[in-house]
């Protein structure tokens, strides 16, 4: 089987098996990457190039995209993919793009996709002890990308293809069992069926493991971090041990293997100089944002800001003002739009050091609260300097299009998006933004070709060929809009055709 086949049957499968929830969260996630599995291969063939992992990886993230998990937060992914970076550039070999990515689970764990895509679970930003713990979780996923470690993990799927497919299919009849008991048998098969092939090749799982173990503490100790931070989170998750139980086979939770690591891993550290490095404010905010945005239910909001404000009365410092910050956050989240701005005003008087965080949140908040259209404009010219300010910022980008469309300044919005924005059109929400304003203003083409848009960055290609098809029927936009209505349906329509073949096979 060709590379380009092997990657499109991969991603068909992942299709498959995305729209029944338990399964990507409990199996793919958890076992296939969260784990590393240790049956998946010999040296990184030649077949597998980093640009085909790239494009398998940007496959994948369709349908991480369109998964409940997947936490579309900019604050959170910004801050991720800053740190991520951090480390990234004093890695030793740098020949990937990076993105860095919150999924909504409580447990403690980070995963890394083909191509440079790496996931954090919120339970991980939240139970981090310090910085240096986070960006040491960080620093052995990014160790996995830069060994090639995945590339060779599906050069050794393709001899053992029919004995995957036949464990995804189990899996997927057992999620969709139903309950919480469905989504861990659909894990336990998933695991039983890498178990086949694990004998053979259960040495090259430990290198694998301790090597990405050794490339992350020397990313982690050239970032300027402490490098105690990757041995602290193994101690923790060797402790409490929580997802091994829910996850996984029993074999896991008392394999030798993580003792061992934990051993190296101590043994390296004492070799370093000792380092303290001081957390970021920007570290606390997030851990304070993320404990919210974990919540999902007006109840779960209610909860959090009652627990914030007992942890209030015995704070202090940055304790105090991340807090603050945090109880601004779930108070936005009740629509408590006066407590919102209460609670960013406090933030921002308590914390020291300049945070584009706090200045969105506090921006928000005065927008929410500001009673008249003036008093929204006047908001709007801060927020416009605030871009100015942070270029890059992804966050202020966002904060300042949300403005810009509840005034209804469309037409500046559109442009704002096209030509001074940080926001990327390889983001779903990008177009969802574009569409939403050409919606407004009236204009159907552009309205539909964004939509569609938005879908086809989602996986979801017989979605966005209807509305690149309802583009075409409205013809209302101008002839170069046209031609790239007519030739991007042309192109999603064999996509679809090709996936089609690609589920039959």
């Amino acid at each position: 089987m060709s590379t380009k086949s092997f990657i499109a049957l991969l991603a068909a499968l992942c299709t498959a098996l995305a729209p029944t929830g338990p399964v990507f969260a409990a199996s793919a996630s958890q076992s296939a990457l969260d784990l590393n599995l240790p049956s998946l291969g010999t040296a990184a063939g030649a077949e597998l190039s980093p640009a085909d992992e790239y494009e398998l990886g940007k496959q994948l993230m369709t349908q991480v995209r369109a998964d409940p998990t997947y936490m579309s937060d900019p604050e959170t992914s910004e801050y991720l993919n800053r740190l991520g970076y951090q480390l990234v550039s004093n890695a030793q070999t740098y020949t990937y793009g990076f993105f860095f990515f919150p999924i909504r689970d409580e447990t403690l764990n980070a995963f890394a996709l083909p191509g440079g895509f790496i996931a954090v679970h919120t339970g991980t930003i939240i139970s981090a002890q310090n910085e240096s713990e986070l960006a040491g979780v960080m620093g052995h996923e990014i160790g996995h990308v830069t060994q090639r470690h995945i590339a060779r993990m599906i050069e050794g799927q393709k001899s053992n293809l029919a004995l995957t497919v036949g464990s995804i299919l189990l899996a997927i009849l057992a999620a969709r069992a139903g309950g919480d008991s469905g989504g861990h048998a659909a894990a336990a098969i998933a695991m039983g069926s890498q178990a086949a092939m694990i004998q053979s090749q259960l040495n090259y799982s430990q290198d694998a493991e301790r090597e990405a173990d050794r490339v992350g503490l020397q990313t982690l100790y050239r970032a300027g971090f402490d490098p105690h931070g990757l041995e602290g989170f193994f101690a923790r998750l060797q402790s409490s041990n929580r997802f091994y139980r829910s996850a996984a086979p029993a074999y896991l939770s008392t394999h030798p293997l993580t003792t061992e690591r934990m051993a190296d891993m101590e043994n390296r550290t004492r070799q370093l100089p000792t380092r303290m490095h001081a957390d970021s404010l920007d570290f606390s905010l997030i851990q304070q944002r993320v404990r919210v945005l974990q919540e999902t239910t007006h109840d779960g909001y209610l909860k959090i800001r009652k627990n914030m404000e007992r942890e209030l009365r015995n704070a202090s410092g940055t304790a105090r003002c991340a807090l603050e910050y945090g109880l601004s956050v779930a108070s936005e989240k009740l629509n408590d739009n006066a407590a919102a701005l209460e609670h960013a005003k406090k933030a921002s008087s308590l914390c020291t050091g300049e945070s584009a965080v706090l200045e969105r949140n506090l921006l928000r908040a005065r927008f929410r609260n500001a009673g008249t259209t003036a008093a929204k404009d006047a908001v709007l010219k801060d927020a416009k300097r605030a871009v100015e300010r942070y270029p890059l910022s992804d966050m202020m980008s966002a904060n300042y299009v949300d403005m810009l469309y509840e005034l209804g300044r469309h037409e500046e919005l559109i442009r704002f998006l096209r030509n001074g924005s940080s926001l990327s059109p390889d983001d779903p929400d990008y177009h969802a933004l574009l569409a939403r304003s050409y919606e407004k203003l009236g204009k159907k083409s552009l309205q539909y070709q964004h939509t569609g848009e938005m879908y086809a960055l989602l996986g979801a290609t017989e979605a966005a060929v209807y509305q690149y098809g309802m583009a075409q029927k409205a013809a209302d936009g101008d002839f170069y809009t046209m031609s790239e209505i007519d030739a991007r349906l042309r192109e999603l329509r064999q996509q679809m055709i090709q996936e089609k073949k690609d589920r039959e096979r």
